[in-house]
């Protein structure tokens, strides 16, 4: 089983990958190949993902699932390219890629609250002030080295890059000092207005305290993204990690939240530099009009977006920690509904179509068998230690022994560690490209553009040395300018 995971970058190529589960029970994503297109709607990238599973062999009726960011043309219900894939592989599961998801959270929250919105302007206009001078930017550098502060660039804070403004935040917050002295130096020098304004706005108390707040916030939030970016996570592990975000964040409304004792520690060195005056009452005025909203906002946007689909809440029954005991009440019909929900989707027989359009019916991946099959899975959970629910997908994967005796079960465990939670490694392949297809190297062909883009994505971080002969060899096989 694999998933098929694609995006489509400004220079209209494809980048595809598939995920599915190794034979230690792992999920695994790999970088198949580049596909150009001719267009970017929905119909021009479906034909272009068909055609290139034909050729590799690949069955399409077999995709559980696949992942693509919130663009219409990959998301459309009607139209996009996950509803054409569902007439064809009707039981395969459309996820938004979490990560995105997670950013327009972070975005929306930001811009419906005044006072964090003004402090992201502020933070662009003050990256686009350093960024487009050097000797600006040379000037800055200068005033870290006579304050001894590290000598940290302005990060640019974009609203589509993950993770860009805690990077940002964090950068303006250790150099806060720096950065308003080659402000205002810059401003005795050149009388800039810019630097004046973007001084004043720096030195508001308000603006001071944002950035200590958000200074807290977004590294959970990133810590969030980072999560759900890894190559091994799995559907099940959504919940819990946003759980503990949301309560994680809950911390920052406090009177004496951590970020608000750092800001009364630093209070007498910032204002010997910026002359903001801050007060444990402006402090306490700002989390109640500002703060608490913002964190509020943010915690609802994170939650209505990451409401579990029926489906992918379903798979939480394989958690031994969620099985009753045996001679509890509850034991007896624990997980049947959830797994009548896992069986209305994987267990019926679907009408679909072929790559050419010819009507069929999609059979089922599951059979009836499964109701019983969980009865007597269901007393083999609650016999055993009380181990997370990871292990346990990982153990039906890879046991024989389960496999034989709860085939559906497993194929149920298979499926879910196959769906993806983010677009992640799509993503990764984009920046890779486009250190390889440079505007310096923007003729190189298709081809050697993908196996260059495989041996940046799939080749190993060490090789070992019968790699490395192999890998002689082959170069030696062919008469070159250059032996190795």
């Amino acid at each position: 089983m694999a998933d098929e995971c694609t995006d489509v970058t400004t220079t209209e190529e494809l980048s595809i990958f598939f995920r599915w589960v190794n034979m230690d029970g792992q999920p695994v994503e790999h970088f198949l190949d580049i596909v150009p297109l001719k267009a970017t709607d929905a119909k021009t990238i479906y034909s272009a993902l068909v055609e290139f599973m034909k050729d590799k062999n690949i069955q399409i009726s077999k995709l559980v699932g696949m992942g693509f960011d919130g663009a219409a043309t990959f998301s459309g219900k009607h139209n996009g390219v996950q509803s054409l894939l569902k007439k064809i592989s009707p039981h395969a599961l459309f996820v938004h890629c979490h990560c995105h998801l997670l950013q327009l959270a972070c975005v929306q929250a930001a811009n419906a609250t005044s006072g964090i919105k003004h402090v992201y302007i502020t933070l662009t206009t003050l990256w686009k002030f350093f960024h487009y001078s050097p000797k600006r930017a040379e000037s800055l550098k200068a005033v870290q080295q006579v304050l001894d502060l590290p000598e940290l660039k302005v990060v640019k804070p974009s609203d589509t890059r993950w993770l860009s403004h805690e990077r940002c935040v964090k950068a303006v917050k250790a150099s806060y000092s720096a950065i308003v002295t080659a402000l205002n130096n810059i401003y005795e020098q050149t009388h800039a207005p810019e630097a004046l304004g973007i001084s004043k706005a720096l030195c508001r108390p308000s603006t001071l305290v944002a950035i200590y707040l958000l200074d807290y916030v977004l590294p959970q939030v990133a810590k969030l993204s980072r999560a759900l970016q890894t190559e091994r996570i799995d559907l099940t592990a959504i919940t819990p990690l946003v759980d503990a975000t949301l309560n994680t964040l809950d911390d920052a409304m406090l009177p004496a939240a951590n970020w608000v004792l750092e800001l009364m520690d630093a209070k007498n060195e910032i204002e010997e530099v910026t002359d903001i005056t801050l007060t444990t009452e402006s402090i306490a005025t700002f989390q109640g009009q500002v703060a608490e909203p913002f964190i509020r906002m943010l915690k609802a946007n994170i939650s209505s977006r990451f409401i579990s689909q029926d489906i992918v809440s379903s798979f939480g029954i394989f958690d031994p920690k969620k099985v009753p005991a045996a001679d509890s009440s509850d034991f007896h019909t624990y997980g049947e509904d959830l797994i009548d929900v896992l069986l209305a989707h994987y267990g019926a027989e679907l009408p679909a179509k072929t790559a050419g359009g010819d009507e069929y019916t999609k059979e089922a991946l599951i059979s009836r068998e499964t109701r019983e099959e969980w009865k007597t899975f269901r007393s083999y959970l609650s016999k055993k230690p009380k181990g997370n629910l990871h292990l346990q997908l990982k153990e039906l994967t890879t046991s024989d022994m389960l496999s034989e005796n709860f085939p559906n079960i497993s194929t149920l465990a298979n499926i879910c560690l196959s769906i993806p939670v983010s677009t992640a490694s799509v993503e990764r392949s984009f920046s890779k490209m486009k250190l390889i297809k440079t505007r310096i190297r923007n003729r190189i062909g298709q081809s050697q553009l993908s196996y260059l883009m495989k041996i940046a994505m799939e080749t190993p971080e060490t090789l070992s040395s019968t790699q490395l002969n192999d890998i002689i060899t082959e170069w030696n096989k062919k008469p070159r300018r250059i032996a190795v």
